[in-house]
């Protein structure tokens, strides 16, 4: 049987960022370490694809710093109904593609004496006072450690029993053709939140990305749905995300739509059990902007820092994984984010909005 001292379950940001953290601190460590991702790379990833400063410097830190192509944003236009400001400020954040990024900081992982197995899904997990047995597609593995950052729908999460869909948001994103001539989001690197949809009870954004693609120019476009508050009625996204195309003379017929879950953390539940981790979209991501590379980042490090403290201390229990967590600035970040979030998507009138949106006009806004 295949052994290791700690396996990481999807190479992701989180997954990627956990191993090279460990490549870094421990060479040698990282000899008995293995990733396992169920994709090929490059992999399709749906995602907004922002990579916001914080996220920059993150990779800095990881000493994991890579050209891939990416749009710099400016400026970004928010809009709510008929009003709107655009706050300005150079490089607020880069959108890149995804497949490309998410390949590219594989890699680096890759570079630094980590294994990465491609294309082999995780089956089952069992637990056991020695170990983690992992079974997959190809092989079965024993390690002391493992660290799940396989997503939103998380297999390792499932297999612990931490199942829980109440604190699920919804997205719904599609690229579409630009002429990077004339789009006003390309000529002044424009990103656009429009926060219209929560009159129609949607607890989000519309959102328009300039990106490229291969150097080709094209519009990420897409609605976000916290869902911060479950017990509100679920919103018609598919109507809503319609209308919002519609308004910019775009038909949701023409347009091929792709949706995917995402996760919001949440301190007060379990991301770990003995010997296994939680990490990334596994965990939780923020549900204000449901913005996750920079958090995926951080909280790879945190239970990359989190397994080789067990290993050095021989105590694979985690039993304060979760506070240390909540207590970490990832933490205090990501409830502060969902305190936000929480007060924004409320059922609130349109008075709420109006007054709040005048407001940050007045402060921030052009």
């Amino acid at each position: 049987m295949n052994a290791r001292d700690i396996l990481i379950v999807g190479a992701g940001p989180a997954g990627s960022a956990a191993a090279i953290q460990i490549a870094n601190r421990d060479p040698d460590l990282a000899r008995r370490t293995l990733v396992i991702e169920k994709a090929m790379f490059p992999r399709a990833k749906l995602c907004g694809g922002g990579v916001t400063n914080h996220a920059d410097d993150l990779l800095r830190r990881l000493r994991a710093q890579f050209d891939v192509p990416s749009f710099p944003i400016h400026a970004i236009k928010f809009v709510y109904a008929d009003l709107q400001f655009t706050f300005h400020q150079r490089d607020i954040f880069r959108v890149v593609r995804r497949e490309e990024f998410d390949a590219a900081l594989a890699r680096c992982a890759r570079e630094r004496g980590i294994e990465i197995r491609e294309g082999e899904a995780l089956i089952d997990l069992r637990r056991d006072d020695r170990g983690v047995e992992i079974e997959t597609t190809r092989e079965t593995y024993r390690a002391q450690i493992v660290i799940g950052a396989d997503g939103a729908n998380s297999v390792v999460r499932q297999k612990l029993g931490l199942v829980s869909w109440h604190r699920i948001a919804r997205l719904i994103e599609i690229l579409t053709p630009a002429d990077a001539t004339r789009a006003p989001e390309f000529i002044a690197h424009t990103a656009v939140f429009d926060f219209t949809p929560i009159t129609r009870g949607a607890q989000g954004y519309y959102w328009d990305f300039p990106s490229l693609k291969q150097g080709v120019p094209l519009m990420n476009r897409g609605i976000f749905d916290s869902r911060v508050h479950p017990d509100f009625p679920r919103a018609d996204l598919k109507s809503i995300f319609g209308e919002s195309l519609a308004r910019r003379q775009l038909a949701l017929d023409d347009a091929r739509l792709h949706g995917h879950p995402e996760r919001w953390y949440d301190a007060s539940v379990k991301h770990s059990a003995p010997r296994v981790l939680l990490a990334g979209d596994a965990a939780g991501a923020e549900p204000l902007f449901g913005e996750g590379i920079s958090h995926a980042l951080d909280f790879g490090r945190f239970a990359a820092n989190s397994a080789m403290r067990a290993l050095a201390r021989q105590d694979f229990s985690f039993a304060d994984y979760e506070r240390r967590v909540a207590w970490s600035a990832l933490g205090r970040r990501l409830q502060f984010k969902r305190a936000i979030a929480h007060l924004i998507y409320s059922k609130r009138g349109q008075w709420f909005y109006r007054l709040g949106f005048n407001v940050m006009r007045a402060v921030f806004g052009k």
